[in-house]
């Protein structure tokens, strides 16, 4: 979250145009504690932030689960 908020601070009227991108209000946005999964392509595609970097809790479990799948 930390990096989707820096880059909606970088330049006036992001969080507007990420909302309605979206469809949401932008105070939506203000009330999110973490990226929603959900709407993760969406705010990749439209922030040029890729996934990973938006959610990496939800991709470091994807990576230990693989890792492990393939060491047994």
């Amino acid at each position: 979250m930390e990096k989707l908020l820096a880059y909606l601070d970088e330049e006036r009227g992001r969080r507007n145009k990420l909302a309605a991108a979206l469809g949401i209000f932008p105070g939506a946005i203000s009330q999110w504690k973490k990226v929603p999964a959900e709407r993760l392509g969406d705010i990749s595609r439209f922030t040029g932030i890729s996934p990973e970097e938006l959610r990496p809790d939800i991709f470091a479990k994807a990576d230990l689960s693989t890792a492990s799948e393939t060491a047994g």
